[in-house]
């Protein structure tokens, strides 16, 4: 491990996931144990599609989504944090996690070209060179392979509404606050096709400096709900805090007439 990548691993230890998520486990009912709920039964239904089996998760953090997804499918994770790869044990002991670094490559036992799909939920506005790990998470997939990520939305209306004190400007490690269009040309240049943008809701209460919070909830949180119980991503792009990109990797059928 470089010294650039250890002191990194640092940053993301224990601390670092208490203070930003305020959690060592996952409480059934919380915002959490439902957000993660939502991106299994999506990544779920996407390899089905698919006819997959193969997916790696970056940023597997605890581990929490591939517990949801291991009896049924072979999962694979990496993470920057040593911590958090030792929770991924205990919690998804099923799976293959490892500390890795995305934007140095990934480790000889993911072997490249041999996913179906990738998924990076909250990891790319972590990194310097989003380009570079993009890249990365393109060379795993097979011909015919899928990316699905979701970064901070931008042009969401928290962060309109909100400005400096919107959710995605508290973590000092969010150094990628992009745009939407800044994402997709991205996602484009790693060699992929972008076939659906989405979001994630809206769960960042409260949005309303005047009225309580609970008056909100009837305003907001009714597609939020009906997105996360739909196990789908039904919402546009702007209608969440997180944007969610889903793309695919050219395969030999695209190029014939």
């Amino acid at each position: 491990m470089s010294s650039g990548e250890s002191e990194t691993n640092e940053v993301y230890d224990e601390q670092y996931f208490r203070e930003t998520y305020g959690f060592d486990g996952l409480k059934r009912f919380d915002i959490h144990w439902w957000s993660i709920r939502w991106y299994a039964s999506m990544v779920a239904r996407c390899l089905r599609a698919m006819g997959g089996r193969r997916i790696l998760e970056i940023g597997c953090g605890h581990g929490f989504m591939l517990a949801r997804l291991e009896r049924k499918f072979d999962t694979f994770g990496v993470d920057i944090s040593a911590y958090a790869i030792e929770q991924a044990a205990r919690f998804a002991p099923a799976s293959m996690c490892q500390v890795a670094d995305v934007e140095m490559g990934l480790p000889a036992q993911y072997e490249v070209g041999s996913f179906d799909l990738v998924v990076a939920k909250y990891v790319f506005e972590h990194i310097k060179n989003p380009l570079q790990a993009v890249r990365v998470a393109a060379s795993m997939l097979k011909p015919g392979g899928e990316l699905f990520f979701s970064v901070p939305n931008t042009e969401s209306i928290g962060a309109r509404w909100k400005g400096e004190s919107w959710y995605a400007h508290q973590d000092p490690t969010h150094c990628s606050l992009l745009e939407p269009a800044k994402w997709l040309d991205i996602t484009e240049a790693a060699g992929l096709q972008v076939y659906r943008e989405s979001a994630d809701g809206f769960w960042d209460f409260p949005y309303l400096r005047r009225l309580p919070v609970w008056a909100q909830f009837p305003l907001f949180i009714g597609p939020t709900a009906l997105s996360c119980l739909s196990g789908r991503a039904i919402l546009p792009p702007r209608c969440g805090e997180n944007l969610l990109i889903f793309a695919r990797k050219p395969s030999a059928s695209d190029a014939r007439p």
